[in-house]
């Protein structure tokens, strides 16, 4: 075999490690975030039905989440659009505060017995 192409391989074997160790945090930070919603999500669910009084509460919840998005979410307002259309159309970065917003929001939704999908 010639000298080059052993060369080769041992100069591939950081970037195959390197990029291995990233794909592994990222599985296990988006693995972790997933496993937290959803625990979070049967949580609020489960209290709601055991507690359906906070139903009568389903306005102040929406007008709540509505004051939330107001101040704090104007530039995510557009939601899952807003993703689609960065992909699409990548303009400007996606600003970090739409994941909790979204996760409080849907929770909130949840919690007073909105109609929405899991």
């Amino acid at each position: 075999m010639k000298k080059w192409l052993r060369m080769e391989r041992f100069e591939v074997f950081p970037r195959v490690v390197k990029w291995f160790v990233l794909s592994l945090l990222v599985g296990l930070l988006a693995g972790a975030a997933s496993a937290v919603f959803i625990y979070s999500l049967n949580w609020v669910t489960n209290w709601r039905e055991q507690h359906l009084w906070i139903i009568a509460l389903l306005p102040l919840g929406g007008l709540g989440v509505g004051w939330i998005y107001h101040a704090f979410g104007q530039k995510v307002e557009a939601g899952n659009n807003l993703l689609l259309d960065e992909i699409h159309d990548p303009k400007s970065t996606v600003p970090l505060r739409m994941a909790p917003l979204i996760l409080l929001g849907t929770l909130a939704t949840h919690l007073f017995g909105g109609s929405v999908g899991r």
